[in-house]
């Protein structure tokens, strides 16, 4: 058993990260990379959590991929939209949507999710449940979200004035 204090934590820059995740899966045919960021809350928690990736596995429809933004960033998202040459993604807890990808971009598949020493394969049928709703709520999702940001931006922006400015 472990503590988390027993942990240490090296960061490195985003690009030698992912230098050595590429090596990885090169070398070794899966890497396994330490869940950061809120994107895929609730399923994948920041720092708790650590997946599994795999390159060359078929991406289907909900799967979990790591992919390279090609501006210097990688994300860690879902597949909401395949097309013949491109694909979306999307993150569970966001909003932003990441579109016409090129396959090439996508650097491995989420085979597994691993959390408090537990492995939850790409198969489970609650994971591939929970992918099904995700994937088919997303623009739903994603469009109402927006709106309601839309409808509650005039509160917000008069909260922001004091006390006074919040109710006029």
């Amino acid at each position: 058993m472990y503590r988390k204090e027993d942990i240490t934590i090296q960061v490195i820059p985003t690009q030698e990260y992912f230098r050595i995740i590429r090596k990885e899966l090169e070398n070794n045919g899966q890497a396994y990379v330490r869940v950061t960021g809120n994107s895929m809350m609730p399923l994948l928690h920041h720092m708790r959590d650590r997946v599994e990736i795999k390159p060359g596995v078929k991406v289907r429809l909900g799967d979990i991929v790591l992919y390279d933004r090609q501006n210097g960033r990688y994300a860690l998202h879902r597949v909401v939209r395949k097309k013949k040459d491109s694909f979306t993604m999307v993150g569970d807890n966001q909003w932003y949507i990441d579109d016409n990808l090129a396959y090439d971009q996508i650097v491995g598949v989420v085979t597994a999710v691993e959390r408090n020493g537990k492995r939850i394969a790409r198969g489970n049928g609650f994971l591939k449940l929970y992918s099904l709703i995700l994937t088919t709520t997303a623009f739903p999702r994603i469009y109402l979200r927006k709106a309601i940001l839309k409808l509650l931006k005039p509160f917000r922006q008069s909260g922001n004035q004091g006390q006074e400015g919040a109710y006029e």
